[in-house]
């Protein structure tokens, strides 16, 4: 019988895209079915079926696939290899929160620029096909949040913030960082990679910046802090503000939906002073969490 060898870097990528293959047509039969029985065939596009649907996809294919290449790779220790057995601080957390609230100004700028983006003429078809994903998965997200009910705030947080917080940390920081900088030995080229890879996978090109830096922000606070749990709450804490602004407004609390986090307009001022008082926070942050082991 021939073994199959984990430490060499063509079968780790076989293991990878055969879990990630596997666990994918898994969802794919298993919604199909579990939600047309549920819900019914003419109800699938309704936003309980997406929220259920999205749910799925997020255990099954992000949080099921992380777990079990940390499983099969360092079948010892799977939780030390996804930094799930160390916790965090407070101080860690009151970090992460301030991070992201003085980041706004310069993340809608950035976002806003994003949005902006022109194609040259010859690749307008290309151009096309990108709004016409980013229309739709707009429309999605907007349907996942719509309802004013409490129930339906408690719910969207559980969908949209935690459950995707947890499984997409545990494969694109705990696993994949982890995975990386093991065949890499560079953190700062693993971070990136993890970044790219978890942007890119989301097929939403006219936010592929913000969610490239938001990799970047949640890899370094992985690696820095050896917790998962310090990137799951930055995760947590990013989408579940919006998820609260949306209900917000839903029950007529607020007069925006968006466009609260985009009250900067053209005050450059202010958008610089973001990006200082964030660079300054990240690096305060980096000098009192990092941990040696960690780096390079």
């Amino acid at each position: 019988m021939i073994a199959f060898n984990l430490k060499s870097f063509a079968n780790q990528i076989a293991l990878f895209l055969i879990l990630f293959g596997i666990n994918t047509v898994f969802f794919s039969l298993f919604t199909g079915f579990t939600a047309s029985f549920i819900f019914g065939i003419d109800n699938l596009t309704s936003a309980e079926a997406l929220r259920y649907i999205e749910s799925v996809s997020q255990i099954v294919v992000f949080g099921l696939t992380g777990f079990a290449f940390a499983f099969f790779v360092n079948e010892k220790k799977p939780l030390h290899y996804l930094g799930l057995n160390k916790g965090i601080s407070w101080i860690s957390c009151f970090f992460l929160v301030m991070i992201f609230v003085i980041s706004l100004p310069a993340l809608s700028w950035i976002i806003e620029w994003n949005e902006g983006i022109k194609l040259p003429q010859f690749m307008s078809s290309i151009e096309q096909w990108m709004r016409e994903q980013e229309d739709a998965a707009t429309k999605q997200t907007s349907l996942l949040l719509s309802g004013n009910h409490l129930s339906i705030l408690f719910v969207n947080l559980l969908v949209m913030a935690i459950i995707p917080a947890v499984c997409e940390e545990l494969l694109f920081r705990g696993a994949i960082i982890t995975w990386f900088k093991n065949l890499l030995g560079n953190v700062h080229l693993s971070v990136c990679l993890s970044a790219v890879i978890f942007s890119a996978i989301h097929l939403q090109f006219y936010g592929f910046v913000p969610r490239l830096l938001l990799g970047l922000y949640l890899g370094y606070v992985f690696v820095w802090t050896g917790s998962i749990w310090a990137s799951i709450i930055a995760h947590f804490i990013n989408n579940g503000i919006l998820v609260i602004v949306s209900w917000l407004y839903n029950v007529r609390l607020i007069n925006s939906q968006y466009d609260d986090f985009d009250v900067v307009g053209d005050n450059y001022l202010l958008i610089a002073l973001s990006f200082i008082l964030t660079s300054v926070c990240i690096y305060l942050f980096y000098r009192i969490f990092n941990h040696k082991e960690y780096s390079d």
